[in-house]
């Protein structure tokens, strides 16, 4: 969700700033797609 002043917070407490960190933050049932997102290229997360 974008704030009022175009920040980017993400995850129930607000503390990721990007959709890399919210994948990032993610562990448990997660962690295979969270591995899987690490393995991608520069070019693929961007995609």
């Amino acid at each position: 969700m974008k704030t009022v002043n175009g920040g980017l917070y993400l995850l129930h407490d607000g503390r990721a700033r990007s959709f890399e960190e919210a994948i990032v933050w993610h562990g448990g049932e997660a962690q295979p797609a969270r591995q899987h997102f690490l393995e991608l290229e520069g070019h693929q997360r961007t995609a």
